[in-house]
């Protein structure tokens, strides 16, 4: 395997880690909102499955994947207020999604471009709800 795309995709499976983690915990900050809290819950769901296809990949393609996570986690516990941690969650999203759409047209693996396109797809509707569910009143 490419050492390069085996560090790409392998950064992508430990930003997916992290945004898995931090979502979990802004769940439990969610308070009475349960249409956010399950919106997380889906949205998380999504982190962690992208992060096992991911890892599956690097398998495939005869790389080793990496067990790591991201530093994204730290970033989010250090902002203040809910809305601002939900704010920068889809501000990872975002990057995530820019670079699978940097490289995917370079990826000759036909198997591997599929999931990434489905992946940056993914990320792009978690991004547009959760940017609804912040310009709704909380329910």
């Amino acid at each position: 395997m490419d050492t390069e795309l085996e560090s790409f995709l392998n950064t992508l499976g430990e930003a997916e880690r992290a945004g898995g983690r931090v979502l979990h915990e802004l769940m439990e900050l969610c308070g009475e909102s349960l249409d956010l809290r399950e919106l997380l819950r889906k949205v998380a769901h999504d982190e962690g499955y992208f992060a096992g296809e991911l890892a599956a990949h690097v398998r495939r393609l005869g790389g080793n994947p990496s067990s790591r996570m991201g530093d994204f986690v730290e970033k989010v516990r250090a902002v203040g207020d809910l809305r601002g941690k939900l704010e920068l969650l889809n501000r990872g999203q975002r990057w995530v999604m820019r670079k699978i759409n940097e490289r995917v047209a370079s990826i000759d693996d036909a198997r591997l471009a599929a999931f990434l396109r489905v992946m940056a797809d993914a990320h792009e509707t978690n991004i547009g709800a959760v940017d609804k569910m912040l310009a709704a009143p909380p329910r």
